[in-house]
């Protein structure tokens, strides 16, 4: 019984394992695969840099948020019409 119950535990670790290592390369290629800037230095760049000053730490997040993102290609074409970013966009903080 403990050999039955030890097999299971090491199968469930393992798809664990194997879920968090498919996640994190899913997002390493979405990051590394577009090579234009990102949309959030585009938001920055027409507001101003006041945000840098005022949090540092919302920044980071913003722009790890932004190269994960796979609505980038959207927020681009948006951002070019003039319209402002999406309205689903997790970094609206940035936007208002």
């Amino acid at each position: 019984m403990d050999i039955l119950l030890t097999i299971m535990l090491s199968a469930v670790w393992t798809a664990i394992a194997v879920l968090c290592a498919w996640s994190l390369a899913a997002a390493w290629r979405r990051a590394l695969r577009d090579e234009a800037p990102l949309p959030i230095f585009a938001v920055l760049g027409r507001r101003g840099l006041q945000r840098l000053e005022q949090a540092p730490e919302a920044l980071a997040l913003a722009v790890r948020r932004c190269a994960l993102c796979r609505e980038k290609a959207r927020c681009r074409e948006s951002l070019a019409s003039g319209r402002g970013a999406a309205p689903d966009c997790p970094n609206a903080l940035f936007h208002s």
